[in-house]
């Protein structure tokens, strides 16, 4: 990170009027970004931050609307022609690939299911014969036992 100077190319401004400095850490990514912007608009980097706290006064309390258009205006040249950037295509590849492998996780679950079910059907009727088979047996050991008291 780095120290963004809120003074900027104002000096002129703050010689007559005494005005309170305030230091504010930006990343690269933002400080590149502010001076694409100040540079688009023609103006400083100081009176492009002004301008926008100034801004904030006027807005109502939900601007989020606003702060979408606002950035459009602001990445509206660097998204049309980055559409074709190499890390855009990168990561819609990296999209395409995720977007496969659910295809195939996908078909894996629903091949487990299959196995699932057929497995509960095949137990299920295993279970059955095996009770059928206890009760056959319960049967002969009563009917064994019939015979034993009859003599």
């Amino acid at each position: 990170m780095k120290w963004a100077d809120t003074q900027g190319d104002t000096r002129r401004d703050t010689q007559e009027i005494h005005v309170p400095q305030k230091m504010f850490r930006l990343t690269d990514e933002q400080i590149c970004k502010l001076k694409k912007v100040s540079e688009l608009r023609g103006c400083s980097q100081t009176d492009l931050i002004r301008g926008f706290i100034d801004s904030l006064d006027e807005e109502p309390p939900d601007t989020q609307g606003d702060t979408h258009r606002d950035t459009q205006e602001i990445h509206g040249d660097e998204r049309s022609s980055g559409a074709d950037s190499p890390a855009l295509a990168a990561l819609i590849d990296q999209l395409a690939k995720k977007d496969e492998q659910i295809a195939k996780l996908m078909e894996t679950v629903a091949d487990s299911t299959k196995a699932v079910q057929g497995a509960q059907v095949l137990h299920h009727e295993t279970a059955q014969a095996l009770a059928l088979e206890s009760t056959e047996q319960k049967l002969s050991r009563w009917q064994r036992l019939k015979r034993a008291w009859r003599g």
